[in-house]
């Protein structure tokens, strides 16, 4: 049982009164701040929750256990291996982050605090780092290689072996297309092998193989062209047609309403084509999953292959030095030491995500939040509501009065304003979830108050201070299960399209995304991953006026409507009467079996007014009068026309499986819009189509392909 759990139930296990009598108690406590007062009164409560540092630390020795298992790896010349191994080598070795930060940001002052770090120790991370640059170069990463030189020769690589690095370095430039580096560093390299122990017999020999390299650089420049940084770091596609004015993360194709009956819901504001970029959107907060943390950075959710640690704890991994140190001030600080606890305890990536929260907000900035609400609350009972004509001009209904999220300027800033105001359902939820999440917002409050997050130690902390956090804490348990979603990596399998799969990285918050939309088992847009940004796609047309809507994580293609029923109902709150839900579309499966079989034709679309045709899925009919606009459609050329298009879309399916995108991705989209005004939904093979169109989606976004053996 994990830790929080067998926490909740010994508190529960210590009251003295019945749970029907204690759920009657706390279900007439109507705010946050009410739920935790009450709990904070149980002695069980004060008694029990109690935390203590738990991380994994840096240690010297087992450093140096790793980095040598990695030379054995690399002796074998497995590579993989021992790139694993150096990289925890590297997370593990003790250094000093002074220094560190001298180097990445030119600070030579010399008023670095006394760290425990000596040289030896020091010594260590360099050693690790230049194992790793080894075998980096020897796998074609010549980029990330010269990154781990660079760091090792300034975290005081021994003097003696540098010249074997600065010649690493020159074959790295060399490779890069960068020829005069290349020729700078040889020449270092061998002014550096002065200080070597070796022979000189040996000493000449590996000058005279470095003159060789020299020489094959004057003779045949390189014709390397050089690139500043990949292109899957820095290509986030831009939204359509521009940015929403109001709503920044959306297009200008997307205008967001509010009504009774759909409450916050999005609409096209023009007509929209398949592939137009809806949404862009970097999150409130992430986390990455404990499962997840060994290979992908924590701060922008990326792969990382040659990670950077942080100074303190040996579990967090960055895929940069900008990514660790906006980790550190946003909210590593606090959580370094208690990472393991965290992750161990049961709170699951919600509960990390309701504490990452409240912890890049920071303390000063809730305090502030809460006396403007206060403030806005008592101005709008002394104030009447505003006439339309006294509103600000361009608003239609979107007033920051009855639109919660706004900010004073009428823009949607997805800043800690938007996150308070996301749905969280308080009202629906039993006694008993919200006592649960009363007490795991104390336990998560503990954590922050031991970390530091309120910058005094944490027994000066007030009551007061910590009621604030903690009704904060639990506004977020109560929002996040309706309003956070996946981080995803699409696994790529080469040729074998049946084991693709997308992986779950983080948890995260896009205040937009589920904020704005309404959920459909049928969604018009489908979105990807690029590091944490969140990019939406449309997977289908869609005409101005009509809704745009995206998926709360079931579809109709692959569950039957009562599982997806209940799983909206207990999640979201809400159930579901999207036209798959109300006409209980059939599985993706059973569909294309029907249509392979012969067993049913589709139905088609009048080619005037794409209107559906009565009777045209009779194997009887050939032809049949539009009964919208009176027009005779021939049904065997309609036929014909969509079994063209099906074939080119199977034709594409078939180019897509082995990676290639350029080329396909947009023939597909347009195969799909043509379908759109031949045939009715549901159709087995246009759901095939937008698959495809899907899994090009993920080729070019969060995408980690694996060996298909």
């Amino acid at each position: 049982m994990a830790y929080f759990q067998a926490l909740f139930d010994r508190i529960c296990g210590d009251l003295q009164r019945s749970t029907q009598e204690m759920s009657s108690d706390f279900l007439q406590l109507s705010s946050n701040q009410q739920r935790v007062s009450y709990a904070l009164s149980i002695p069980s409560v004060h008694d029990y929750i109690k935390v203590k540092p738990m991380f994994k630390g840096k240690s010297a020795v087992e450093a140096t256990k790793l980095r040598e298992f990695g030379n054995k790896m690399f002796g074998q010349k497995d590579y993989e291996s021992a790139l694993q191994m150096y990289s925890e080598s590297v997370l593990r070795a003790p250094f000093d982050p002074d220094v560190h930060h001298s180097y990445l940001h030119g600070d030579m002052n010399g008023n670095s605090q006394e760290r425990d770090v000596t040289t030896d120790d020091e010594n260590e991370f360099s050693l690790a780092l230049a194992n790793r640059s080894a075998v980096l170069f020897n796998l074609g990463k010549y980029d990330l290689s010269l990154k781990d030189i660079e760091l090792a020769l300034h975290h005081g690589y021994p003097e003696e072996l540098k010249y074997k690095l600065h010649e690493r370095k020159g074959r790295c430039l060399w490779n890069l297309g960068r020829d005069d580096e290349a020729m700078r560093s040889f020449v270092i390299a061998k002014e550096h092998v002065t200080k070597s122990q070796l022979n000189s017999k040996k000493r000449k020999s590996w000058k005279a193989t470095v003159d060789k390299q020299i020489a094959a650089i004057q003779r045949t420049p390189s014709s390397v062209e050089t690139s500043s940084a990949s292109s899957s770091a820095t290509d986030i596609p831009s939204v359509s047609y521009g940015t929403n004015i109001t709503f920044p993360s959306l297009s200008t194709a997307v205008e967001i309403r509010q009504s009774g009956q759909r409450g916050r819901h999005a609409v096209a504001a023009q007509d929209v084509r398949v592939g137009d970029v809806l949404i862009v959107e970097k999150p409130c907060g992430s986390v990455v999953l404990p499962e997840q943390c060994d290979t992908h950075c924590d701060y922008c959710c990326r792969r990382v292959s040659a990670p950077l640690p942080c100074h303190q704890c040996s579990t967090a991994r960055y895929c940069g030095h900008e990514c660790a140190d906006l980790a550190w001030t946003q909210y590593h600080r606090v959580e370094c030491q208690y990472l393991g606890l965290i992750h161990s305890s049961g709170v699951g990536g919600m509960g990390h995500l309701a504490l990452r929260l409240a912890n890049r907000t920071g303390f000063r900035f809730l305090q502030e939040f809460d006396q403007t609400l206060e403030e806005k609350t008592a101005r709008k009972v002394k104030e009447p509501e505003k006439d339309a004509h006294e509103r600000k001009p361009g608003y239609t209904d979107l007033q920051y009065e009855d639109f919660p999220g706004l900010n004073a300027e009428g823009v949607y800033t997805n800043d800690y304003n938007c996150v308070y105001n996301l749905e969280n359902h308080s009202s629906e939820r039993k006694p008993s979830d919200l006592f649960r999440r009363t007490v795991m917002a104390i336990f998560l409050l503990r954590i922050l108050q031991n970390g530091g997050f309120f910058q005094v130690p944490g027994e000066e902390v007030s009551e007061e201070d910590q009621l604030l956090v903690a009704s904060h804490l639990l506004r977020h348990l109560q929002m996040i299960p309706c309003n956070a979603h996946e981080v995803s990596e699409f696994e790529f399998y080469r040729g074998d399209p049946d084991r693709c799969r997308y992986l779950e990285v983080a948890s995260a918050l896009h205040c937009t995304m589920l904020g704005m939309f309404n959920h459909s088992c049928d969604p018009v847009i489908n979105r990807n991953f690029y590091g944490d940004v969140l990019v939406a796609r449309a997977i289908r047309p869609v005409a101005k006026g009509e809704e745009i809507t995206l998926n709360y994580s079931v579809l109709y293609t692959t569950q039957p409507r009562m599982e997806r029923q209940y799983k909206l109902a207990g999640q979201y709150f809400f159930k579901c009467s999207c036209q798959p839900c109300v006409e209980n579309w059939p599985l993706f499966y059973d569909m294309v079996q029907d249509l392979q079989q012969r067993n049913k034709l589709p139905k088609l679309k009048c080619g005037q007014c794409f209107s559906v045709l009565p009777g045209s899925d009779d194997k009887g009919s050939d032809k049949v009068k539009c009964a919208a606009c009176g027009e005779d459609q021939e049904l065997e050329a309609l036929r014909t026309q969509l079994d063209n298009i099906v074939e080119e879309v199977f034709n594409k399916v078939g180019v897509v499986v082995t990676g290639e995108v350029e080329s396909t991705l947009p023939v597909l989209e347009r195969c799909l819009e043509r379908m759109e005004k031949i045939v009715a939904r549901p159709y087995g093979y246009y759901d095939s189509c937008q698959e495809a169109i899907k899994q090009c989606y993920g080729i070019v976004g969060n995408c980690h392909e694996r060996a298909t053996s």
